[in-house]
Order: C-alpha cells, then sequence, then structure tokens
C-alpha cells in the first residue's frame, strides 16, 4: 500500500461498530461540600485526597493506594499513602443512566494522605533547615483585638504595725513603705514602656496589718504603738497606697482578708466571728470615706468576706485570684493541701486559678494542678527575730506585684 493510501485509511471514518460508546458509567449527584474530588497540597510535600463515593471503604494500603492512582496520581516510592477520614453517607442519590429519575443508594466518602514515608525534619541537614527557618520568622504586629485586659495585683502583707525588731520600728516601717510605694510608680512606668500597662489595680491586703498585743506575751513590751495607734497608722498607709492607685487607674479594687494578728483576741483566743478583725474595720473606714467623695473615688471599689468566711476572690480582668492570710494551716508546705480542701468544699476560694497568701513571711510560689498557682507573699514587717532565732532563716521584706489577663499572669516582681 502507498503512503497516500495509508494515510487515506487514516482519515476514513471508523466503522460503526468502532463509534459506539461503551458502557455508561453511573452519574451521581454533586458531592457535598467539602467533599468534592481532587488534590490539596499540604505543607513538607504531602497531599490530600478526596476520592468519588464508593460502595465500600478500601480497607488497606494497598487499596487506598490503587483508589488513588485511579485518579491518575502516581505515588512516589518513598511516599505512603493514608486513610485519614472516612465518612458514610446513607442517601446519596443517582442516576443510573441518563434521564433515569434518581435514586438513593449508600455510598462511602474517603479522604486520603499521601506523605513521606520519613519525616521531612528526620535528617539533621532539614532539622538545621527547621530551625533556622523558626528564628528568622518575626511577630506580626499586635492588632488592637489582640491586646486583652490587664489587671495590676499589688500585695501588702503582714506590715504588723507596732512591731519593733531587727529591722526597728514604726520610724523605719513607714521609711519601708513609702519607698515600696514610690517603686510601685516605676513598676507601673516600667509596664507601660514594653506595651503591657494594666487598665485596673487591685489592692490586696494580705492580712496582719497591725502587731496586736493578744498573740504572745512578749508583745506586750516589744511595740512603740497602742492597739488605736496601730490601727491608725494602718489607715493612713492603706490610704495612701490606694490614693496613689486612685490617681493612676480608672478602676481600682481595694481587698482584705481575715487574719491572726489582725484578729480582736482575748489572749490567743478570739472574740467574736471572723470579720472582727482590724483589717477589715480599717478597708470599712476608708469605703465609708470614699464614698463622701465620689468625683474623686467613685471608681474605687472595695472588697472584704462575706460573714462567717475569711477569704475571698476577686475577678481580675477574667482571672479568678483568691485572697488568705494563710494562718489556716500550720506551714506553708500544708498550703495545697488546704486550697484543695476549700474547693472541695466550695468556699469563697473554690474557683481561684491564683491563689495569695501572707503569713509566713516570705516570697514562694508553686504551680498546682492544671495550671493554677499559688502566690505566697513576702512581709513589709520589720522582721521575725523568733523565727530566725529558731531556724536561721531571715525574711526579706517587699512588696509583691504582679499582672493578670484572662490568659493568667506575668510580670511578677518583688519590689
Amino acid at each position: 500500500m502507498s503512503l497516500d493510501d495509508q494515510l487515506d485509511a487514516l482519515l476514513a471514518p471508523a466503522p460503526a461498530a468502532q463509534t459506539t460508546p461503551p458502557e455508561v458509567t453511573r452519574p451521581q449527584a454533586a458531592a457535598p461540600k467539602g467533599w468534592e474530588t481532587g488534590v490539596r497540597y499540604e505543607p513538607g510535600g504531602s497531599m490530600l485526597v478526596t476520592a468519588p463515593a464508593a460502595d465500600a471503604p478500601p480497607q488497606d494500603e494497598l487499596a487506598w493506594r490503587a483508589r488513588v492512582e485511579e485518579l491518575g496520581l502516581a505515588v512516589p516510592d518513598d511516599y505512603r499513602v493514608r486513610l485519614v477520614e472516612a465518612r458514610h453517607d446513607p442517601a446519596a442519590w443517582h442516576r443510573d443512566a441518563q434521564g433515569d429519575d434518581a435514586v438513593t443508594r449508600p455510598v462511602w466518602r474517603c479522604r486520603y494522605l499521601i506523605e513521606p514515608i520519613t519525616p521531612g525534619w528526620a535528617s539533621a541537614e532539614d532539622l538545621n533547615s527547621l530551625i533556622r527557618d523558626v528564628m528568622r520568622r518575626r511577630r506580626k504586629p499586635r492588632t488592637p483585638a489582640d491586646v486583652s485586659q490587664r489587671a495590676l495585683a499589688v500585695v501588702y502583707a503582714d506590715p504588723q504595725a507596732g512591731k519593733v525588731a531587727r529591722d526597728g520600728g514604726t520610724k523605719e516601717l513607714v521609711a519601708r513603705v513609702a519607698e515600696r510605694f514610690d517603686r510601685l510608680q516605676d513598676h507601673i512606668r516600667d509596664l507601660s514602656k514594653v506595651g503591657r500597662a494594666p487598665d485596673s489595680a487591685y489592692f490586696c491586703d494580705a492580712g496582719d496589718c497591725v502587731e496586736g498585743f493578744e498573740n504572745v506575751t512578749a508583745q506586750a513590751f516589744t511595740n512603740d504603738l497602742t492597739l488605736t495607734q496601730m490601727v491608725r497608722l494602718h489607715r493612713r498607709l492603706t490610704f495612701e497606697a490606694l490614693d496613689r492607685l486612685a490617681t493612676t487607674f480608672p478602676r481600682v479594687v481595694a481587698a482584705t482578708c481575715g487574719s491572726n494578728h489582725a484578729r480582736v483576741r482575748r489572749g490567743k483566743d478570739p472574740v467574736g466571728p471572723p470579720q472582727d478583725d482590724w483589717g477589715i474595720e480599717v478597708m470599712s473606714q476608708i469605703a465609708d470615706g470614699y464614698s463622701k467623695n465620689p468625683d474623686a473615688y467613685g471608681h474605687v471599689s472595695f472588697a472584704v468576706p462575706e460573714s462567717w468566711r475569711d477569704t475571698v476572690s476577686l475577678d481580675m480582668a477574667g482571672t479568678i485570684v483568691g485572697l488568705a492570710h494563710g494562718h489556716q494551716y500550720a506551714r506553708p508546705d500544708k498550703a495545697p493541701e488546704w486550697w484543695k480542701g476549700q474547693t472541695f468544699g466550695r468556699q469563697p476560694i473554690a474557683d481561684a486559678k491564683v491563689l495569695i497568701t501572707g503569713h509566713f513571711h516570705h516570697f514562694r510560689a508553686q504551680q498546682l494542678g492544671a495550671g493554677r498557682l499559688w502566690v505566697q507573699a513576702p512581709t513589709l514587717d520589720n522582721g521575725s527575730d523568733w523565727y530566725a532565732m529558731r531556724s536561721g532563716e531571715v525574711s526579706q521584706p517587699g512588696l509583691l506585684v504582679f499582672s493578670v489577663t484572662k490568659d493568667g499572669w506575668d510580670d511578677l516582681r518583688i519590689l
């Protein structure tokens, strides 16, 4: 046959038998949203494949691979196919042939992941690249929506006004507290400079505001103030602290709790209910005074324990913070166990995520449970010589501060 004849044969119409279309595939309805047949390329070289619906899901990796390859995808030798999602659709509809009525028939819809057998980070070279890329990443600027409320907690613990010890008496206490209040103002400015300025402040009086005369016999001979003078000094120091906070923040909360030195006593025995406490009384006095000047102090509120309770909880910027003195247990190591018992007993601090305590005159912070924090505050007093003689430990005075958001706490310092 000549070349012209061969060309004519190739161009000639095919016989009728050869133009008959093959058996028509059953048409299916459009897949539900998100289950359209296709391939999505993932970071790291993986591919997420959504296959057409089938009567039954494949049972092993060979069948998974075959289902993927039916789509025309070639799986490299160093890759594997894994079934990651299978969903049964009991009422998917079909037409068995063009023009036929639609019928429902159950089907399975499956997704497969084509991924490297060996992860990309498994080699040293890939690990180095990963580290380099992560360290070169630059943080995106924060948007206003990312900035949540921030509260400043100021923990004023154990000043024990009137007490005389190794670090002096009333004159030294007043000088120490005033100097800490100055440091507090510096701390507030520091937070503003780094973009973490609080929008509210919580003054947390952790108890033992006065030394008293009734706890031990020696107190009658180691004080330099009378009881009324102790109460007066504590009231004026508290007023000074709140006045500074009130002129700085649009919202201020002052809170206190019951304690042992401030409790009204006869000898070592308490007189009256737990709220019969000089610290609670002083806070009530200041609240009464502030209520007479709402223009200057209308944004200051007060929190004290409810009747027959000596602890209190505060909602600080979306995080519950509990306040207790700490005299409820014999040793600081018992604080976690005591807190657990308070939680089981549905006491005021049951829902607290952060617990503030005083009483033991030293700083300690311990994480407990699932994200809870116990903070033992340092003292502001003139020293505890009896404890130093017994244990050799010497407490360092300080004003504890930290910030709180709905996500937790940060910026904890001792001033």
